[in-house]
């Protein structure tokens, strides 16, 4: 039986998360010892914990005590002294801790997948084991002019037997800006349970049921302005509700540091009565599935998961164009509306557009289903098997 190390730097409740843990419940613990291992201890922020299967064995790199600068930075709680103790004082801390748990895990681990790309660092204490990373966000998105910057991340990706990309558009891209890679480089989707979604959709709303009386629209994401746009989302919901006075209201599902600013952004724009807040929610899935349209605004993305899911579930989409993965996932607009990132007006049009729209709603259903299939975990699983593991 072959032993599997998954690690991630720490375990909030991201997509990356997500994603991780839908490939370790597809993965059969009659086949593989599967143990996971987590950078930061970050407590009750680790809201998906429970969702990883009981056979997972779970080890922690760092204690409590050397996570909480983390944990602040996580919260946008941090102070300026703790900021310098975390920047200047913990990191050669940290890397020893690395490489003192890191050796113990190797002694009987076979294959290696690092699902953040943050055992890059330690790739030659991993030598003389399969190594495979997992990259989440385009590459070219870490390129930024700057050749030496480039040239030391294709040198950290060497290391790796393979690397994982989540989309075709992420893999032509890697394959050129690193060309010495293209061998390693594969694509592989994320994994995508249909069957477990479906039957968790039917669950009430509870406090928020009568948002599906009224209509509402969601979106559904980490509320972190670095990556998403919540702030295009509610200018251009806004933006709808005074020219075209729709009745609809929005639904925002997810928790952040942004979280704040984006209450009173809400407010500021006149909308803050027709905006829900709901928060993390651990089933996502029941607010998809009633919504009127699924709205997804963000600056640059990898795959994002939830497209997938909103897909699943036959929800009409609007999404951002962003350099890669979601103009993959919705076929380039056969499957969901395209606007461009940042296009507050374009936003709002095509919300009062779509909203009634049935004809194109069933259009973009039939088309869906030509490529919801590549997702399914069965599938996923069995190609992770053959690509990575084997």
């Amino acid at each position: 039986m072959k032993t599997l190390l998954f690690h991630i730097n720490s375990l909030l409740a991201g997509g990356i998360e997500k994603v991780l843990i839908e490939l370790l419940q597809g993965l059969d613990p009659e086949k593989y010892r599967i143990r996971l291992s987590i950078a930061h201890d970050l407590g009750e922020l680790e809201v998906l914990k429970d969702q990883i299967p009981p056979y997972v064995e779970i080890t922690y790199i760092l204690t409590p005590g050397l996570s909480q600068t983390k944990k602040k930075k996580v919260t946008k709680t941090i102070t300026l002294p703790e900021r310098i103790y975390e920047e200047l004082v913990l990191p050669p801390i940290k890397k020893r801790a690395h490489r003192m748990k890191l050796k113990e895990l190797m002694a009987d681990t076979d294959v290696i997948i690092d699902f953040d790309m943050t055992l890059a660092p330690y790739t030659r204490l991993l030598a003389d084991k399969k190594k495979v990373a997992y990259c989440h966000f385009s590459l070219g998105h870490y390129w930024d002019g700057n050749k030496r910057k480039l040239n030391k991340l294709a040198g950290r990706l060497q290391q790796y037997d393979k690397v994982i990309m989540l989309c075709d558009e992420m893999r032509d891209k890697a394959s050129e800006l690193y060309p010495s890679l293209k061998g390693n480089i594969i694509r592989m989707y994320n994994a995508l349970d249909n069957d477990r979604i479906q039957k968790l959709v039917d669950e009430p709303l509870g406090d928020y049921d009568h948002l599906i009386k009224d209509e509402y629209f969601v979106s559904v994401g980490r509320l972190a302005e670095s990556q998403k746009d919540f702030t295009m989302l509610i200018k251009g919901f806004a933006a709808c509700v005074k020219k075209y006075g729709i009745t609809e209201h929005l639904a925002i599902v997810g928790d952040g540091y942004s979280r704040l600013a984006l209450e009173e952004l809400a407010i500021d724009e006149g909308v803050g009565d027709v905006v829900t807040f709901a928060g993390y929610q651990p089933n996502p899935y029941k607010w998809i599935g009633n919504c009127k349209l699924f709205l997804f605004c963000s600056k640059y993305e990898g795959l994002p998961t939830v497209l997938i899911e909103a897909l699943s579930l036959s929800r009409p989409i609007i999404a951002t164009a962003t350099p890669t993965g979601v103009q993959e996932i919705l076929m380039y607009g056969k499957c969901g509306q395209l606007v461009k990132p940042g296009a507050v007006d374009e936003l709002c049009e095509a919300i009062y557009t779509l909203r009634n729209d049935t004809a194109l709603h069933n259009s973009y259903r039939e088309n869906a289903k030509d490529i919801l299939g590549q997702f399914e975990i069965k599938n996923m699983v069995r190609e992770f098997e053959q690509q990575v593991i084997m």
